[in-house]
């Protein structure tokens, strides 16, 4: 049949010009998931937090897709490049933004819709033919950063009801979009414009020339903060007591006794977002590999967020909030060593969360509570890829540093040790009460390296 082929050869961007234009938006693409990941402990909405995660991780991808084309424009893969010294400082200006509706409106408002723009307009400028993986892999991240935009839209209407508060947010913008055009965009040559009506194209200004760079980075530290900020009615307690008193019940089986462990493992997975999303913003040495598995597991918390809460509302008739957040675990998490912040949750604490999502839905099963048999089971299978980023990436850091294995693995011991005497407290466990030969070796997945061996040594420990 007739075929009409209306692509022609030839485009404005030679190899090298192209690689380099790819480079500029991953620098972007890192500065959003690094930015948007440290930002979530800091902001109380269970709902952003859950947003958070996914876009961190659509952020990493697109990383990662970027890098990988480089590659195969003859570029190094982990290439990243701000397009000018003054883009770079305004990601910074960005990154220290102390509101919620600042931030939202820098990535969804201001830097964002750019960087999409800037996608489909490269899209449509290189050669259609000859640079085809470019164009189908820049229409795509398109796509996927127009959901952000609505999502983002629709979160700061609600935000800024008052006058005030959308004054805020339209001034926040102005000064942006000024700072955006003055620097000359993600790639420093200009904010391109990829399609206007009775435009002459031969009338479009050339790009302008590229400026030297002296390589500008910043640092992201998040604020050291004794635990996650959260709405109302979420409360958190270092009391053994409002614990026992809140999540005891006579029959641990029963619909109430669910309830009260699905309320107490949804904290957990709002710290493990925020935990994940601190990691990435505060340490980027960190291996490119090693990263893109934390973005996914910052995205599976975040989902594990909407699962848990919709379970424990709408199976289980809680009102989110009745009951405390330990302090018990969050205070890892200002540790300066990365590794400290995965020993134990990750290969020790997500393990017996195995065995515990394990014994949860044996004991559904039997009381014929098959939805919560099934979410048990999906967690669990989940958890599982959790527990491999520890016992991979630590012995794989570590494996020519033979002490500090050993430091890590001492400091973990101490570190299950707080958390046992916490939770042994509350629920009468192997506590701080119980004598040393009384209690239990810790085991830690990046040492034995069989995760799916452990079994918990505290039911009761619930968390990360």
């Amino acid at each position: 049949m007739p075929v009409v082929d209306r692509r022609q050869f030839g485009g404005r961007f030679i190899v090298h010009e192209n690689s380099r234009r790819l480079a500029n938006y991953r620098y972007l693409e890192i500065q959003l998931m690094e930015m948007i990941a440290g930002w979530c402990h800091t902001t109380p909405e269970i709902a952003f937090k859950a947003a958070f995660g996914y876009h961190v991780y659509d952020h990493a991808q697109a990383a990662d897709m970027l890098g990988e084309r480089q590659e195969q424009l003859r570029s190094a893969r982990e290439r990243q490049d701000p397009g000018t010294d003054e883009f770079a400082h305004l990601c910074e200006r960005v990154w220290n933004l102390d509101s919620t509706i600042e931030r939202l409106v820098a990535v969804y408002r201001v830097l964002e819709p750019h960087l999409i723009s800037t996608y489909v307009y490269h899209a449509d400028a290189t050669d259609p033919l000859a640079d085809t993986p470019t164009v189908r892999m820049l229409r795509h991240l398109a796509g996927m950063g127009q959901s952000h935009l609505a999502w983002g839209q629709a979160i700061l209407e609600g935000l800024t009801q008052e006058p005030e508060a959308r004054r805020l947010a339209l001034d926040v913008q102005a000064m942006l979009e000024a700072d955006l055009v003055a620097c000359g965009g993600v790639t420093g040559q200009g904010i391109e414009s990829h399609w206007l009506a009775f435009h002459s194209t031969r009338a479009a200004e050339k790009p302008r020339p590229r400026t030297r760079r002296s390589n500008v980075r910043f640092v992201k530290e998040c604020p050291p903060m004794e635990h996650s900020a959260v709405e109302l009615p979420f409360w958190f307690s270092g009391n053994p007591e409002d614990f026992h008193k809140a999540y005891t019940s006579e029959d641990e089986w029963s619909l109430e006794g669910y309830r009260h462990k699905f309320h107490q493992l949804l904290y957990g997975e709002v710290e493990t977002t925020d935990r994940m999303g601190k990691m990435l913003a505060e340490f980027p040495e960190l291996p490119w590999e090693m990263r893109m598995e934390l973005a996914h597991q910052m995205w599976d918390e975040a989902r594990h967020i909407e699962i848990v809460a919709k379970v424990c509302e709408e199976e289980l008739g809680a009102e989110l909030g009745y009951g405390p957040w330990p302090l018990a675990w969050w205070w890892m998490q200002n540790e300066a060593d990365p590794l400290r912040r995965i020993a134990v949750t990750n290969s020790w604490a997500e393990a017996n969360l195995m065995s515990t999502l394990r014994e949860w839905r044996a004991n559904a099963e039997a009381r014929g509570y098959n939805r919560l048999a099934e979410l048990c089971d999906y967690l669990q299978a989940d958890e599982s890829n959790h527990v491999k980023l520890a016992t991979r990436w630590i012995p794989e850091l570590l494996k020519d540093q033979p002490e500090r294995l050993n430091e890590l693995l001492e400091w973990s011991r101490q570190a299950v040790a707080h958390i046992e005497g916490f939770y042994g407290s509350a629920y009468g466990g192997n506590g701080d009460e119980a004598g040393e030969s009384e209690r239990k070796e810790p085991r830690f997945t990046f040492v034995r390296g069989r995760g799916e061996e452990l079994q918990s040594d505290l039911s009761d420990i619930i968390g990360e």
